[in-house]
């Protein structure tokens, strides 16, 4: 009888605990004040967060309009620069796509537009000459805000795609 591997189970609950501490410590997260959006074509090399015996670095946001999975034109952008960082770093063991929606519209409806989200952020990257085998994709929906969701600006930050490249530590 073989014994069933729990790494892909650890790892998910590991990059979910980082990115939990990630949004905690963003600026404008609850306390009232407009955070200033992120910059999303910066792929920061410096910015490697580590967590146990792997390091994972998140490429900056792809933003989406309100109620839609389709790509802007900045968000084309941001894709862009994640497809030329994930292609000439060759140690890329996993990549996790992971959506969310702001808080417009019911749970149901955000939880599938969240993994609609993932899903064609999956396929740009493929179509671009990443390896499809190195994504796992993960729909969010509105259960993990970065931002306000009772502001304009904090539901544009909260409609997102944010792409996590995971390292083996060597």
């Amino acid at each position: 009888m073989k014994k069933k591997s729990t790494t892909p189970f650890f790892l998910a609950a590991a990059l979910t605990l980082g990115c939990q501490a990630v949004s905690a410590a963003t600026p404008g997260l609850w306390d009232g004040k407009a955070a200033p959006p992120p910059d999303s074509l910066r792929v920061p090399e410096m910015a490697n967060v580590e967590h146990g015996p792997f390091e994972y670095v998140p490429l900056g946001p792809v933003y989406f309009d309100s109620g839609k999975a389709t790509i802007t034109r900045e968000g084309q952008q941001s894709l862009d620069a994640a497809v030329d960082y994930l292609l000439n770093h060759h140690d890329i063991k996993r990549i996790l796509v992971e959506g969310h929606t702001d808080d417009v519209g019911s749970k149901t409806y955000n939880d599938t537009l969240s993994d609609r989200r993932a899903d064609i952020v999956r396929n740009y990257l493929t179509v671009k000459g990443v390896d499809p085998n190195l994504i796992n994709l993960i729909g969010k929906g509105e259960h993990a805000p970065v931002d306000q969701n009772w502001t304009r600006d904090g539901r544009r930050r909260n409609r997102h795609v944010t792409i996590y490249v995971v390292h083996w530590q060597r």
